[in-house]
């Protein structure tokens, strides 16, 4: 396989770094070098293959350029199988010539990979070369995309989703949508759960969540509360299972066992009763009073629902994580309109049970399960304080052991800074979108692999639709125009149209009122 004409030659080498000095281009015959194009040197017996990522003027005037380029790997046996391979094994000498990959080297260099892989889209500087996620690199390893708002975030993670149940149709895929806007690009493959729909006994939360719902920590108050729900709750699991036939092994208050809310009041107020000293009953009726005021608030409904108690943690589970799939191998929580301390408990509870699900799952029978979080640093913030620390707890613990039992993670977000650092730092892909605030960058920066920095340059030029791609999950960094999705596929996200929705009053008095209505019986 024979190289095109030389563009120039090698100036000087600086690690994984070139400098190359560009023959004029009114004398090569030949277009001018553009940011982001695929050059090729010599490098021994194989072929080194970089990426344009600055030019400049040369010393010997205007009609001399310099052209930054970084490598990325090598071609070997470049004239009999060529294969191409990240890292370079020996770096171009001084003088050698560089050329233009062209079509030929490309398409070797961006290869489908040999194993299981999903096409996302096109390179954006080759765009009759398809781009490629390397499937199971890509979800072991955990995954963010990162984005503005309006870069084409949903587009790109519904785009991403639907390819990767295109080929595995017996998914088992959990999203919370914060905006209720994924549920139309998946259609019916989707479970669509919105609160109305969504059904999760009380007794599945941990003491931890319980205790965050019930006697949550206020200006220093609620530490007598949680120790009095602390035993009460276990003597509460305690008395249905002995009630039930028991439990194989020890119960704890962590233990998922049904109880009655009721049992849980009584045992409450039976040691209030025994109390000697009145002064003391203050954390008691606190206590009794929030559990009755959370038991009737209707946003609390998905938790409290059952009229009469049953044990149906495998229905629950089964649902929500899609076993049986039945062509539905997406489960899609709409969050939206729900207040935010509900959402915490809500995903705190979810991520949980993920997790323990993959923990206590036979070795060598699990099934893989991935998690995404859009908008993910509401539930796993940057600072402490920000966030409900259950939530915050229970994804940076799939982030960090998820991998082990099969839970993959995916984390969407459009402020990256503001996202957990050591979270972000176990995704083993970034997708990043167009991003311009400083800051973004910056973290970006931190997360992105060692010689990918070049690629940051181009985040706030990146057209709508339009990634860099770095990572376990694909062969080399890459910058790829997304693919669009279907007529009729696309996330509800988009933007009004401003200039033709405000050209006449259609509407009147008849659209506030129903909007009135659908905001006072919460239904959207």
């Amino acid at each position: 396989m024979a190289p095109p004409t030389p563009l120039g030659l090698v100036l000087a080498v600086k690690g994984s770094a070139l400098v190359v000095e560009l023959e004029p281009v009114a004398f090569a015959g030949h277009a001018p070098l553009l940011l982001g194009e695929l050059v090729a040197a010599p490098a021994g017996p194989n072929l080194a293959i970089g990426v344009v990522h600055g030019l400049r003027r040369g010393r010997r005037g205007e009609d001399h350029a310099v052209a930054d380029v970084q490598l990325l790997g090598e071609i070997i046996e470049p004239e009999r199988r060529p294969r191409f391979r990240r890292g370079v094994s020996m770096s171009p000498v001084l003088g050698a010539p560089v050329c233009r990959a062209g079509s030929e080297l490309g398409a070797v260099v961006y290869a489908p990979p040999s194993a299981a892989s999903v096409r996302i889209g096109v390179l954006s500087n080759a765009p009759g070369v398809p781009a490629h996620l390397i499937l199971d690199a890509f979800l072991g390893k955990h995954f963010a995309v990162l984005g503005s708002t309006g870069s084409g975030k949903s587009w790109t993670v519904a785009r991403i989703l639907r390819a990767v149940l295109d080929i595995c149709p017996a998914a088992h895929v959990l999203l919370l949508d914060p905006h209720g806007e994924y549920a139309p690009a998946f259609g019916a493959r989707a479970e669509a759960l919105d609160l109305a729909r969504l059904e999760l006994p009380y007794w599945l939360m941990n003491f931890e969540e319980t205790a965050a719902m019930f006697a949550p920590q206020r200006d220093g108050r609620g530490y007598a509360e949680a120790s009095i729900l602390k035993e009460a709750l276990l003597s509460a699991r305690l008395a249905w299972a002995q009630t039930n036939g028991g439990v194989a092994g020890p119960v704890t208050v962590d233990s998922p066992i049904p109880y009655r809310l009721a049992d849980l009041v009584r045992i409450v107020d039976e040691a209030m009763g025994a109390l000697n000293k009145p002064e003391s009953v203050a954390p008691y009726r606190h206590l009794l009073s929030r559990i009755e005021s959370l038991r009737n608030d209707r946003r609390y409904a998905f938790l409290f629902q059952s009229l009469y108690m049953r044990d149906n943690m495998d229905q629950v589970l089964g649902r929500l994580l899609r076993f049986p799939v039945e062509d539905r191998p997406i489960t899609v929580i709409d969050l939206s309109g729900v207040p935010s301390e509900i959402v915490d408990v809500l995903v705190s509870l979810l991520c949980r049970m993920l997790f323990e699900f993959g923990l206590w799952s036979e070795r060598g029978r699990a099934t893989p399960l991935l998690l995404v979080c859009e908008e993910a640093h509401r539930y796993v913030p940057n600072a402490r304080e920000a966030g409900f620390e259950p939530s915050r707890r229970a994804i940076d613990r799939i982030a960090k052991e998820g991998r082990k039992y099969g839970i993959a993670l995916g984390l969407v977000t459009q402020r990256p800074a503001e996202l957990s650092p050591s979270a972000l730092s176990q995704c083993g892909t970034v997708v990043a979108l167009r991003m311009s605030n400083e800051h973004d960058q910056a973290f970006v920066r931190a997360a992105l692999p060692e010689g990918s920095e070049w690629l940051l340059a181009a985040l706030p030029a990146l057209g709508t639709g339009e990634a860099i791609v770095v990572g376990e999950g694909v062969t080399l960094p890459m910058r790829v125009r997304i693919d669009p999705l279907p007529e009729g596929a696309q996330p509800a996200s988009h933007t009004p149209a401003f200039s033709q929705a405000w050209k006449e009053d259609r509407d009147g008095l008849a659209f506030v009122r129903e909007t009135v209505r659908r905001w006072r019986e919460q239904r959207r």
